[in-house]
């Protein structure tokens, strides 16, 4: 008998994150990105994240803008409302999360404690079967305009197997419509 194993967000997170305080200001944050070469803090005054400062987003709420980074903090241009996920969260489920909400970046979080970060690349280091649900929401990210309430997301049918470029979540599934309409006529 075949066991099959699945490959959970903490067998592929990096669980040393640095974090910085809100309080600290982007041109101290901007340091610290390069010195330790990274693209991305995240930022906690405790143990929950509260935020993320992206290279991104410092050229976009900075620079772009022309503020002078030593005079405003991460707090003011973090992006906050951060998608975090647990730990013993299956990767394929993660990387449908960062497809369907078009981030890169995910905070691990266990009993509301910060644990690590996911990222599409950890993504696709350890599951490179999963860099077409990414590649493909990269590609259709401004492109489709979709009408229902929640986006459908690129991947593995969980009844069938087949890829699909569009799969919609049916009783806790990603299904294809040809399975989803299988499961409606049951």
């Amino acid at each position: 008998m075949e066991m099959e194993t699945k490959v959970t967000v903490h067998d592929a997170m990096t669980s040393s994150v640095v974090t910085i305080d809100p309080k600290i200001s982007v041109a101290e944050a901007a340091k610290i990105m390069t010195k330790m070469g990274l693209g991305s803090l995240i930022v906690k005054s405790n143990a929950k994240p509260e935020g993320l400062i992206t290279e991104s987003d410092i050229l976009r709420k900075v620079v772009a803008k022309d503020i002078l980074a030593s005079e405003i903090t991460i707090g003011e241009v973090m992006t906050k409302n951060l998608i975090s996920i647990d730990p013993g969260t299956e990767l394929n489920e993660a990387a449908r999360l960062m497809a369907k909400n078009s981030i890169r970046r995910l905070p691990v979080v266990k009993n509301g404690k910060l644990v690590g970060i996911l990222t599409s690349t950890d993504v696709m280091s350890v599951s490179p079967e999963l860099t077409e649900i990414l590649v493909i929401n990269a590609r259709l990210e401004n492109t489709v305009t979709y009408s229902s309430s929640e986006n459908p997301v690129p991947g593995a049918c969980e009844i069938c197997g087949n890829f699909m470029e569009y799969l919609e979540q049916v009783d806790g599934k990603y299904v294809c419509d040809e399975c989803k309409e299988d499961l409606e006529e049951e």
